[in-house]
């Protein structure tokens, strides 16, 4: 399952980076893992889990195709992890606008 969140023109890989973790950090979740996608050369790609809650939403910045995207592996789809997902997404989104 893949949720693309779009993303405004002329971001910085660092705004990008800053408003995943920021949108973790805010919903309590755990950033388990940051590394690079070998799909997706270039990428970030981070794991994020809820504490003593099963499953996990993936996150992907590829800047060279300026795409965001979360991501839960079939055998991890839940109630909880699509809720979690979606709440991701919207924190994510809120954190890239731009501040007044």
């Amino acid at each position: 399952m893949r949720l693309d969140i779009p993303l405004p023109p002329f971001l910085t890989l660092m705004a990008v980076w800053a408003a995943v973790e920021a949108a973790a950090r805010e919903l309590g979740l755990t950033v388990t893992l940051r590394t690079t996608s070998a799909k997706h050369p270039g990428s970030t790609h981070w794991h994020l889990e809820q504490a003593r809650t099963p499953g996990v939403v993936e996150a992907t910045y590829w800047p060279q195709q300026h795409q965001l995207w979360l991501s839960i592996k079939p055998r991890a789809v839940s109630e909880h992890t699509l809720e979690l997902a979606e709440k991701l997404r919207a924190e994510i989104e809120r954190n890239l606008l731009p501040k007044a």
